[in-house]
């Protein structure tokens, strides 16, 4: 029976944010289809100011349930003004491990002041992930393919689109295109194969970067564009410090359940004006952009424990304080609580947020292709 308890309780620190974060879900995106049916005539940046504040409001209560609620420390290093509040459009990139990257990224955001209009390059097939695909489309998300299937024509004329409507950005890609997983061994192998074919050092910590979706973003946003964000992270708890081996990055459900109290996030901010325009020089430069991280996880991962693992430099901690995820926490966890209270409550909501969640499906496969 202790052994059930002790299951149970582990479970739970996953199972009720989940819970809660998801079932916001409906609330959001019925929100949202109101505000863009109300916003439908009128100026196109209205719309996206009132939507930008919607986004902010459901990261906050994500937010709360990852940073705040699991107590994690977030350890900052490199350019530490770059955590000073200060809203700019930026292009954000970062090695991949986990999924929980696209909440490091959120964290960052936050303290930027830019969490509203963080947007997200994504995998082609996340456009039919429910509630959230279609919204993040709308919200100004750019799906795309990988390798050859990649479609420049249909990347630029969206991002042309936001360039000349001049939409607020913080625009997240993640250029290895996929996740470094210690796991999948052959994933690194055909990494360094490619880096030896075309002449380059392999790397050891990290994917070689695809450049494809990076130029076109470069390319059309540059004339809104203030900086680059070059971001490297290392997990507390994936790497075995005793015998020299890394481990799989947490998970989000990992990372509810504690399994990595610290996370060491080394941050390089650069103007985007020192970012070469140039095709072949842009493919030089994000090479060399990854193989610094190589160098920065190197020195982490030579540490002799994890208490003391760290990247080089000045490191500080900065926390978000409660006050600014309380009321977003109050306003989505709390409208999804009484939605529950009935079963005719609990029916309309999810028949409700669910008819509008599969609309927006029926519209990225049909209208979006």
């Amino acid at each position: 029976k202790m052994l059930t308890g002790i299951i149970l309780l582990e479970n739970l620190k996953w199972l009720l944010p989940t819970t809660f974060m998801i079932g916001a879900a409906p609330a959001y995106i019925t929100a949202w289809a109101g505000w863009r049916a109300i916003s439908a005539i009128l100026p196109r940046w209205i719309y996206v100011k009132g939507d930008d504040f919607l986004f902010s409001t459901y990261h906050r209560n994500l937010l709360f349930f990852f940073e705040t609620l699991t107590g994690v420390e977030l350890i900052f290093y490199g350019d530490l003004n770059a955590l000073l509040k200060n809203s700019e459009n930026s292009l954000y990139i970062s090695n991949h491990q986990s999924t929980m990257d696209w909440v490091i990224a959120s964290c960052i955001a936050k303290r930027r002041g830019c969490l509203g209009s963080s947007r997200y390059v994504l995998k082609d097939g996340l456009k039919f992930l429910p509630f959230y695909g279609f919204y993040l489309g709308m919200h100004g998300s750019l799906f795309v393919k990988r390798a050859g299937k990649f479609d420049k024509s249909k990347a630029e004329k969206q991002l042309s689109k936001d360039a000349e409507d001049k939409i607020p950005t913080w625009l997240v890609i993640f250029p290895e295109g996929t996740r470094f997983n210690p796991e999948v061994p052959s994933a690194l192998q055909d990494s360094k194969q490619f880096a030896i074919d075309q002449g380059l050092e392999p790397l050891e910590h990290v994917l070689f970067p695809r450049v494809r979706a990076l130029e076109v973003c470069v390319q059309q946003l540059r004339p809104n564009l203030d900086s680059i964000y070059d971001v490297t992270i290392a997990y507390g708890g994936a790497y075995d410090f005793d015998n020299h081996q890394k481990l799989s990055a947490p998970t989000m459900q990992d990372f509810l359940k504690g399994k990595s109290p610290k996370v060491h996030i080394h941050i390089n901010k650069v103007p985007i004006d020192t970012v070469p325009s140039d095709s072949s020089e842009l493919k030089q430069w994000l090479y060399e952009r990854f193989q610094a991280k190589d160098r920065l996880l190197t020195q982490y991962f030579e540490c002799e424990s994890e208490s003391e693992a760290r990247f080089p430099g000045i490191r500080v901690v900065k926390n978000i304080p409660l006050i600014s995820l309380l009321p977003s926490v109050l306003l989505w966890s709390g409208v999804f609580t009484l939605c529950q209270i009935s079963k005719v409550d609990r029916a309309m909501y999810w028949k409700v947020g669910s008819s509008i969640a599969g609309l927006g499906i029926v519209w990225m496969a049909v209208m979006r292709r």
